[in-house]
């Protein structure tokens, strides 16, 4: 499992307005990230990717609250309404190592999910 979170120790102000304290900012959710390498059928609907049609090896993504993304090896990513924060949280198992990234582009890149891999399924 990933964890991906911009949250840090100094605060973000935002909302100012002169002759008024500046009040923080909302803070900026953490994103769970966890790699699927199963087919996934939620409603009894094989998932595929419309980019390259793969059918499995998939990055979940879950983004506070109710968000979930499915990311394929090719790189294409969109929102799967099918699934639910539930649904990435029965993804996880114990063999994973939890990480948190800077960024994105590192997470895709150092979990093989930024194109590179376009076309191969790993195990």
């Amino acid at each position: 499992m990933t964890i991906f979170d911009r949250n840090d120790d100094q605060p973000n102000f935002t909302n100012f307005r002169y002759g008024q304290e500046p009040q923080p900012a909302d803070p900026v959710p953490s994103t769970l990230a966890v790699p699927h390498p199963n087919p996934l059928s939620p409603r009894g609907m094989l998932i595929s990717c419309a980019q390259c049609r793969a059918t499995r090896d998939w990055l979940l993504i879950h983004v506070h609250p109710n968000l979930v993304f499915v990311r394929c090896r090719c790189a294409h990513e969109w929102r799967e309404a099918d699934l639910e924060a539930n649904d990435v949280a029965e993804a996880r198992d114990d063999t994973f190592e939890e990480r948190e990234w800077d960024s994105f582009e590192e997470m895709y890149q150092g979990l093989g999910f930024d194109g590179l891999f376009r076309g191969a399924y790993l195990s």
